[in-house]
């Protein structure tokens, strides 16, 4: 029994034009490799990012919730009834209770 023989270039195909070959398929993944290198910094920056963006946004709602409270109680509302106002306007628009306050 023999064995077929081993899976190589064509035999009629010159050494210059394989080494063009070796070197385009070199090319390509190398600019493969990069584009993997920056697609993978690209999401660890979104991951570490992300806590931030939310802790901002936060902050943002904490800050306006806190300038309608004050805005009602400049209006001469109480500060207990500001907060519940606020409170039972934020439960009719969907927005849950305490959204964005730290526990």
């Amino acid at each position: 029994m023999t064995l077929p023989p081993p899976a190589g270039p064509p035999r009629g195909i010159a050494l210059d034009e394989q080494l063009e070959r070796v070197l385009a398929a070199s090319q390509t993944l190398a600019g493969q490799m990069i584009l993997l290198g920056l697609a993978v910094q690209i999401a660890w920056l979104e991951a570490w990012t992300q806590p931030i963006i939310d802790a901002a946004e936060a902050r943002a709602a904490r800050l306006a919730r806190t300038a309608r409270r004050d805005r009602l109680m400049r209006l001469g509302v109480p500060e207990h009834l500001a907060g519940q106002a606020l409170r039972l306007v934020s439960s009719r628009t969907g927005v849950p209770p305490g959204a964005g306050q730290p526990p």
